[in-house]
């Protein structure tokens, strides 16, 4: 198997086409002509991850979060892109492009929360011709306190705490998803009478905003929110590149720890 096999099958999941303008995804490094036997996914490329790679001998790191974004003027030792390099590892990155596809990191994040199949993207992408593609999940919820929600978003995300702004004590029937950060697409949520917005994370005056507009905000920290889309990922790719030796890190985890 090569990697151009495995970016195959990593581009009919995501198509890159649906990706935003402004992000850099697919192949970021790498031969297209490498065997590839062993495949490591992560949400974000560190260089424990990069080690983690190396000692158990991965061909090739599926990165969630591209670890090159902008133009760099320098490729020397001890950057995560020297190294992956000169030990023959590919890597690709996804990112946005998996965020918009149908059962990507959005659509994860909506199931974790109960969303219903009553759901659209918040946002869709300029290219769309899939029902279900584009950026965020907006739905409806089986009527539950805010919460009884909250609980069930700590359980499923695996965290011990979350932020909360906004009314505190609802009922929660319309909720909308937005992995990562919500950014531009929290207005949008507001607007399409989401109840509650459940992200990663949110700017500052975002949240004051939402408040204001009597909608709540559950921010889990921003790969928190990601880091569920990995397991169904992995399956995904095991079933079109059967022979495929794939695994989740170990050592990749949110930076933020609760002090």
């Amino acid at each position: 198997m090569k990697v151009a096999d495995l970016t195959r099958a990593l581009e009919t999941i995501a198509p890159l086409a649906h990706a935003e303008d402004w992000d850099n995804v697919g192949l970021l490094a790498g031969d297209p002509e490498a065997p590839v036997a062993r495949v490591l996914l992560c949400i974000d490329c560190t260089n424990a991850v990069v080690d983690e790679a190396v000692a158990e001998k991965f061909d090739a790191i599926v990165a969630y979060h591209p670890p090159l974004f902008r133009p760099i003027s320098r490729v020397t030792r001890g950057s995560i892109v020297y190294e992956l390099v000169r030990r023959g590892i590919s890597l690709y990155s996804p990112h946005t492009a998996l965020d918009a596809a149908p059962g990507g990191t959005n659509d994860v994040l909506a199931d974790a929360i109960g969303m219903t199949s009553e759901r659209a993207p918040i946002r869709e992408t300029a290219l769309n011709p899939l029902p279900g593609r584009g950026m965020g999940r907006i739905g409806v919820l089986a009527p539950i306190a805010l919460g009884a929600l909250v609980a069930r978003i700590k359980e499923r995300l695996g965290v011990a705490h979350v932020l909360l702004a906004g009314p505190s004590e609802r009922t929660i029937s319309r909720a909308a998803v937005c992995a990562g950060a919500a950014g531009e697409l929290l207005d949008a949520a507001i607007r399409q009478g989401a109840e509650v917005v459940v992200a990663g994370e949110v700017r500052h005056h975002d949240a004051l905003r939402a408040a204001e507009a009597g909608v709540s905000l559950v921010c889990a920290l921003h790969s928190n929110s990601e880091r569920l889309a990995l397991e169904p990922l992995r399956a995904r790719l095991a079933a079109a590149l059967p022979g495929l030796a794939l695994a989740t890190s170990r050592v990749d985890r949110d930076p933020f720890v609760i002090a």
